[in-house]
């Protein structure tokens, strides 16, 4: 459906263009394999662990270039090994039909584990569920790194569509090249062209999507909410955050448009840490939030359209905070944006990052905080409202 918002400077109702919707799904081949074949039986209570290993080991092996599971089949698995699933052979695409990996109830979350892992190029994933099972096992209590999906180096041209996470202990998608050894000095083995088409993170303990390292990565759509619990944070619905000294390649060229990332104890969407440039946010949802946007530059950021209400408690200096990073002087665009019904005294938008920030369009309705525009302003500003009254 096409959403309608107001013009910066006339007021006037616009019709903003509807996110696209994900593409129809392919004919699954003859050949492909199916979990059954193996032993699986997918009924919820029997341990697959085993008939799943042998389908992925078979997959990345033989000459079917395709997986499908049952449709809307729970098939139950424990950890039996670090990177539980890969995906290492070119051109394989897996038909989720709906179906659910699930984690058995109480099984550990002390050691390591990639649910699903690709690290492959033409790789393609449809329609599939991890849930990780946070609720039925161990609380996690340090960072363990259990994620449910992980693209990891050497991947190229991967596409998941109407994924999901639900429950991962730490991450519900993790973006990083662990291929090479670390600090990465080469972008050689970097994620490059991932596709995120409508998928759904959901209620991890640390944040639900993580882009550590990656080129052109596109998020279209999807939803992701409710991260919080692991200690130290920082509860993201998307956290773009390269590990400083390790992870030199960073981000280049993440474009998030259409999301939803509402409903997380930290930001809807951090950008954070050196090494991040060419990141581009358009048409997102940001609603109650420990801050619906945080950006710490080091490169140059535009923001194009950003909904965000329902701030009772800000976590960071604003309900949108640009900050100071390590490489001061970036571009950072940000306009059509509207903020409404917050009962925090912090700033709506705050900015004390010293570069070249310019701000078009700003509604503030229905806040608390009588500062609109907190600390220094930006470069330029321009068509600010609080309550349908230009201010700026």
């Amino acid at each position: 459906m096409p959403d309608t918002t107001t013009s910066p400077t006339s007021g006037a109702v616009v019709t903003a263009p509807a996110t696209p919707e994900p593409a129809a799904l392919p004919a699954i081949p003859a050949d492909a394999l199916t979990p059954e074949q193996f032993g699986a039986v997918g009924d919820g209570v029997t341990d697959d662990t085993a008939a799943l290993n042998a389908l992925f080991a078979r997959l990345n092996g033989s000459s079917s270039r395709a997986v499908a599971l049952t449709a809307e089949r729970v098939y139950v698995l424990r950890r039996t090994q670090h990177r539980q699933f890969s995906i290492t052979r070119d051109g394989v695409t897996v038909y989720g039909n709906g179906a659910t990996l699930k984690v058995m109830d109480g099984e550990s979350t002390d050691l390591p584990w990639f649910v699903v892992r690709i690290a492959a190029q033409g790789v393609t994933v449809l329609d599939l569920t991890v849930d990780a099972n946070r609720d039925r096992r161990p609380t996690m209590t340090d960072d363990q790194t259990q994620t449910s999906w992980f693209i990891d180096g050497g991947s190229r041209d991967v596409t998941l569509r109407r994924i999901r996470s639900v429950g991962a202990p730490l991450d519900g998608m993790y973006i990083r090249d662990l291929v090479s050894d670390l600090p990465v000095a080469s972008a050689a083995k970097t994620p490059t062209n991932v596709l995120l088409d409508h998928v759904e993170l959901l209620d991890s303990g640390r944040n639900n999507l993580s882009v550590i390292s990656s080129r052109n990565l596109t998020v279209l759509g999807g939803r992701f909410s409710g991260a919080r619990g692991v200690p130290g944070g920082p509860w993201a619905g998307i956290d773009i955050e390269p590990n400083r000294g390790v992870d030199l390649q960073g981000n280049d060229g993440v474009t998030i448009d259409g999301a939803d990332v509402s409903d997380n104890d930290g930001s809807g969407i951090d950008v954070a840490q050196i090494d991040n440039t060419n990141i581009t946010i358009r048409n997102v949802e940001s609603h109650r939030n420990g801050t619906a946007l945080f950006l710490s530059p080091s490169g140059s950021v535009t923001v194009d359209g950003l909904r965000a209400s329902g701030y009772g408690t800000v976590s960071r200096a604003g309900v949108i905070a640009v900050v100071p990073s390590d490489v001061p002087g970036a571009t950072v665009i940000l306009k059509n944006m509207r903020v409404s019904d917050t009962t925090d005294s912090k700033p709506t938008f705050f900015q004390n990052y010293p570069g070249q920030v310019s701000l078009d369009g700003l509604h503030a309705s229905n806040v608390a905080t009588s500062t609109v525009l907190g600390t220094y302003r930006p470069t330029t500003v321009a068509n600010v409202f609080v309550d349908g009254v230009q201010i700026q």
